[in-house]
């Protein structure tokens, strides 16, 4: 089992100091109800804030619940709070190391208890199941309705069972037929186990799926679900990128009763902690950067650290955590309360969707005509991202296709104009670009599984922020229409041509101009 820091307080001030502010808080409402006047403006709180033991915690947030107004204890551990807003009765209470905790005030004067977190992970929890049963009270789906459903539709849900990464993993393809392409444990078998650490992180080392995913079976084939999520304590960077998954967390799972950590710090049902990791990209880079049998596989987080987004303050969950504006209360009916929706981040957390492609990337086109020739001038730009276009697994690109037709709808070759490699699998007459990160073997073949003895030859993606211009020169006369077509591709064509998906590459934009 794991030590976890436990922060406490500042005990200098002594016993003395504990009880007499422990004994102001409980009887300043007595005695000031019975002279009949307050030295303070009505509706003022004051209080102290302790640990079990009763002794005074200082820097502990208190705030009324689902309000912004809030205060900090001072070294006493006493705080004044700011007339309560609107109906709202409860006041919490906050600290690392410690539940948060809560009382209905009806007074002027306040005693907030706080019961300090388990000091040890256990590695014999169960973990919680997240799907909804009437007849399992603790399980997340049964409070949690609009949450659980975000989170069921989202790619962390799908972790293990996603069709595709099955078909990477065995070597199968869409329709189940094995030996097709690319295949991880044909070719590598001994590195098997290295998926588990992030798409099925509750799995134990023993569980025989830890080297075969295939095999994962009850909460465990649930990918990356609620209860995993929400033991997280802290996130290590020390070794960024080369410690995977649960590896590079600190989890606390309790020998008894329950913690789950989140990002509101008000939340006092005597199982909950509050931590500021919840709102940090840190939290996300344990999954979301990995060098990988030595191939820089994921590597969005560190994109994240160098990016504009990072030098503005903008996290990963401001995008991909991104409110509704809908939700307004997490447990309607089970105890929520209804709060500003623009506090309740939502799980779906999309990633290359058309709209967030669309929102994210520029594309401009202008058709001159210069002499003799017809000249395309095309810009593309990353703007209002926190990492390279495409990212997350290594083989996402975007590709960007430039045709031209004379007046009969007959192709136009081009004079001059960069094109896409022949290896991308377009075809070696194919004008445009090509936004990737491209891995070949050590012959120089591409496109090649990660897994497989490799390097990276190049890296054209687009980096948020910087704008790339090309031009095309196409002949004057012959030239009636130039297409430019923007595309996302989850796999080169050429291992989704082996493995018989479906097509679902994005178009991105699609424009037509004539000289």
């Amino acid at each position: 089992m794991a030590k976890l820091p436990v922060k406490g307080s500042d005990l200098s001030l002594g016993l003395f100091a504990s009880v007499a502010f422990s004994l102001l808080a409980v009887f300043l409402p007595v005695v000031l109800g019975g002279c009949g006047r307050s030295p303070w403006p009505t509706d003022d709180i004051r209080g102290i804030v302790t640990d079990v033991e009763g002794r005074p915690l200082a820097g502990a947030r208190v705030r009324w619940q689902a309000a912004p107004q809030h205060a900090f204890t001072d070294r006493t551990g006493t705080f004044h709070l700011a007339p309560r807003p609107g109906k709202t009765r409860k006041l919490t209470a906050w600290m690392p190391g410690y539940f948060i905790g809560g009382v209905s005030v009806d007074a002027e004067a306040v005693a907030l208890r706080l019961r300090p977190l388990p000091q040890e992970d256990w590695d014999g929890y169960e973990w919680v199941v997240p799907t909804p049963d009437a007849g399992q009270a603790e399980r997340c789906g049964n409070c949690h309705g609009t949450i659980h459903a975000e989170w069921a539709a989202s790619a962390h849900a799908r972790s293990v069972t996603n069709r595709r990464f099955r078909n990477l993993y065995d070597g199968t393809d869409w329709h189940g037929r094995p030996d097709r392409g690319w295949n991880l444990l044909r070719d590598h078998p001994h590195g098997a186990g290295v998926c588990a650490a992030c798409h099925a992180p509750t799995l134990p080392v023993e569980h025989p799926a830890f080297e075969d995913i295939r095999q994962a079976d009850g909460v465990h084939a649930l990918g990356v679900h609620c209860d995993f999520c929400h033991k997280i304590a802290d996130a290590r960077l020390d070794r960024l990128g080369l410690e995977h998954g649960r590896y590079a967390y600190d989890l606390l799972r309790p020998r008894q009763g329950q913690v789950f950590f989140g990002p509101l710090d008000d939340v006092d049902r005597d199982e909950d902690a509050h931590s500021p990791l919840y709102k940090q990209s840190r939290y996300c880079a344990a999954c979301h950067e990995g060098t990988v049998f030595g191939v820089p596989v994921y590597t969005t987080y560190s994109e994240w650290l160098t990016s504009p987004a990072r030098r503005a303050g903008v996290q990963c969950q401001d995008c991909h955590m991104k409110p509704t504006g809908t939700l307004t209360n997490i447990a309607p009916g089970h105890g929520g309360i209804e709060r500003d929706p623009l506090t309740l981040a939502s799980h779906a957390t999309p990633g290359a969707t058309p709209d967030m492609l669309r929102r994210a990337i520029r594309l401009k086109t202008d058709l001159t005509v210069e002499g003799e020739a017809a000249v395309l001038h095309v810009t593309v730009s990353a703007q209002e991202v926190g990492h390279k276009v495409p990212t997350g697994f290594v083989d996402r690109r975007l590709v960007l296709t430039v045709s031209a037709v004379d007046a009969q709808g007959e192709a136009v070759r081009e004079v001059s104009g960069p094109r896409i490699p022949p290896d991308a699998g377009f075809g070696s007459d194919q004008p445009g670009l090509l936004f990737a990160k491209v891995l070949e073997d050590y012959d120089g073949r591409s496109p090649v599984p990660f897994w497989m003895p490799c390097r990276v030859r190049e890296d054209t993606r687009l980096e948020p922020g910087k704008v790339r211009t090309d031009h095309w020169v196409f002949p004057r006369e012959a030239t009636a229409e130039v297409r430019v077509r923007l595309e996302y591709h989850r796999f080169p064509p050429p291992v989704v041509q082996e493995k018989h998906w479906p097509e679902d590459r994005i178009l991105i934009a699609e424009t037509v101009l004539k000289p």
